[in-house]
């Protein structure tokens, strides 16, 4: 075949080689698409938890507040017409229910349900919801009373009233029979048979007086008749007597008069008998005739509700909120911009991150003698760390003097706890360390002598204005900023010698500047440091914020090129307050207890991804480029 095709045939392993190259299927973005999934939820964990939790507590209020909703059946029968009864009897026809009785039964039922009819029964519902008819349970009846306060609203006109009572109210034919089913629903199940009974017994009572109404109109027409034959009558018979009692003429005249008068008494008799036929016919028929409808089964209080468990919409809320929670996740991880990880930062902002700090909390930031009484927190651990990293990152000359400037781009990075557990722990390290307090707040230790503008003001030594702090091993000076205009005086050429003097008396000197945010001065501290330390809150601050800061670092003319920056990630909660917060005020405890509430609020509510403290990076410590 191959000679007579002039085709070759190809081995089977070429053919499976093609169809294998050929059948590769590009990467495939699901695997990608459920890492970022997973990697969103595992990050906002802590935001999905609080959603749910927050789902399933307003699903649970939601049920408190939601009645079950009751329904009570109360039937009539329609009774069949005779002449519709006999038509069907003859003809033989085996549905005696068919035929004439339909339209006499979807009579009854519009005209139950129509407008007219429930307005005229609304004075007789207003006095079952009088409280004095009200025999519900306690329970019910003050949640009843709560949503009566709740809802704010008058009673309701009429127009409404009929709205409500018509939505809650069902009319129906019972299949194809003569019966007639009349369904009221309503929180209380006592009301709702109430209200179902009203609706058929009135109309019952209101047919049965509509057709007494017209027998008696009947009668009375009847009886109004026979008082005029009967008065006609007697005239009648008083001229027969009169012209009877005279002397009898035998003339024609006379004689066909007679005759007449003879004939219209006759005629007169008959008519009043016919009259009290017809009177009593109608009386008997008023006593021994059958109503058009009956009444045949009254309604009952439901022991049971007829609606769904509220309760049980619980956990479909719940699944609604987790994966409403998920889906925000999802959306907040994707355009994130903060930092998360050492190795995140590093690589964005292109210079060392030295470590991850766990939650400062807010008390370290205004009392840093609380440091020695939690000596032992996971944040103390890692500032360890970070010091010992710092100090041994130049190589060549380990044990020189360093000045540290810590600063941050904006308020409430934790950048003052961050430089008070750096000098403790460098002084647990056996260095002498100087710690310059440049922050906004109010002084914390150390007496109004002892300020570093005093000193550069009146050439004061440098001595007077260093305190030694007994609890955390370190020396401080307090220099209190109102404005960041009075980093001026660092200007001066004062400065030079006083911090070459702090070099060769101290190991380390740690300067807790403002943020950048706070006090754009802060680049002039930068030109006396060694290093600039630059505190990041991780999941918060953006990235493009934290590279505008460096690019202000970067432009400064007199930032040395030995100058290194570093970045280190805090964690939590802002741990750094306000100096409106720290303002006294004659409601201290009212205050106090709104900071507690307003910081339990924010950290309820906040959305921040969940970061892992034992993620380290990769890179290490690298210089910058």
């Amino acid at each position: 075949m191959e000679a007579f095709t002039n085709k070759r045939i190809l081995p089977v392993t070429v053919l499976t080689q093609g169809r294998s190259k050929g059948d590769e299927s590009p990467p495939d973005d699901a695997i990608a698409a459920f890492k970022h999934v997973f990697e969103s939820i595992r990050r906002y964990k802590l935001f999905i938890v609080k959603m749910i939790g927050a789902g399933a507590l307003l699903a649970v209020l939601g049920s408190v507040f939601m009645s079950p909703t009751y329904l009570a059946t109360a039937q009539l029968v329609v009774s069949a017409r005779s002449g519709a009864a006999d038509n069907a009897g003859a003809s033989g026809n085996s549905s005696p229910t068919g035929g004439s009785d339909d339209p006499t039964i979807d009579t009854h039922v519009t005209v139950m349900s129509s407008d007219a009819y429930l307005r005229r029964l609304l004075p007789a519902l207003r006095m079952l919801d009088n409280p004095a008819n009200e025999n519900g349970s306690v329970l019910r009846t003050a949640l009843s009373k709560i949503k009566g306060f709740l809802s704010f609203r008058k009673d309701p006109s009429d127009g409404a009233a009929v709205a409500a009572l018509k939505g809650r109210l069902k009319v129906s034919q019972e299949r194809r029979s003569r019966v007639i089913s009349v369904i009221a629903s309503d929180p209380n199940p006592q009301r709702a048979a109430d209200v179902a009974n009203l609706v058929t017994r009135s109309y019952a009572d209101e047919l049965v007086r509509q057709k007494r109404a017209v027998e008696l109109q009947a009668l009375d027409a009847i009886a109004a008749q026979s008082a005029n034959v009967q008065r006609e009558l007697s005239t009648a018979k008083a001229e027969w007597d009169a012209s009877h009692s005279g002397q009898i003429s035998s003339s024609p005249a006379a004689a066909q008069a007679a005759a007449a008068l003879e004939w219209k008494i006759t005629t007169l008799a008959q008519q009043y008998e016919t009259l009290i036929r017809k009177r009593q016919d109608l009386t008997t028929k008023g006593v021994v005739a059958e109503p058009d409808v009956t009444v045949i089964a009254d309604a009952s209080p439901p022991d049971f509700p007829s609606s769904l468990n509220p309760f049980l919409l619980v956990p479909p809320i719940t699944i609604i909120f987790a994966l409403l929670a998920c889906l925000v996740a999802i959306i907040l991880k994707h355009f994130d911009r903060s930092l998360h990880t050492e190795a995140e930062a590093a690589e964005a902002l292109d210079i060392p991150c030295v470590g991850l700090i766990p939650s400062i909390p807010p008390e370290l930031s205004i009392s840093p003698q609380r440091f020695v009484e939690q000596s032992a927190v996971s944040h103390n651990r890692a500032v360890r760390s970070t010091v010992v990293s710092l100090m041994a990152a130049d190589p060549v000359s380990p044990q020189t003097p360093h000045v540290i400037l810590v600063t941050s781009s904006l308020h409430g990075e934790g950048k003052s706890a961050i430089a008070w557990s750096f000098g403790f722990c460098a002084a647990q390290l056996g260095q002498r360390v100087l710690f310059l307090d440049f922050s906004q707040l109010p002084r914390r230790v150390g007496g109004e002598a002892a300020d570093l503008f005093k000193l550069l003001a009146h050439d004061g030594a440098a001595a007077k204005a260093v305190q030694h702090i007994p609890e955390l091993g370190l020396d401080y000076i307090s220099s209190r900023l109102s404005e960041g205009s009075r980093l001026g005086p660092l200007a001066g050429p004062k400065v030079a010698s006083l911090f070459e003097h702090f070099r060769n008396t101290y190991d380390l000197v740690v300067i807790n500047a403002p943020s950048l945010d706070d006090a754009p001065e802060v680049r002039l501290l930068a030109s006396w440091a060694d290093h600039v330390l630059l505190a990041v809150r991780a999941g918060s601050t953006s990235r493009d914020v934290v590279r505008s800061t460096l690019t202000r670092f970067a432009g400064t003319s007199d930032l040395d090129s030995r100058i290194k920056l570093w970045c280190v990630l805090t964690h939590g909660v802002p741990s750094e307050l306000a100096p409106s917060d720290l303002e006294p005020s004659s409601t201290s405890t009212l205050m106090h207890y709104y900071r507690r509430f307003k910081t339990t609020a924010v950290r309820w509510t906040s959305i921040e991804p969940a970061i892992n403290v034992s993620d380290h990076a990769a890179s290490g410590l690298r210089p910058r480029q």
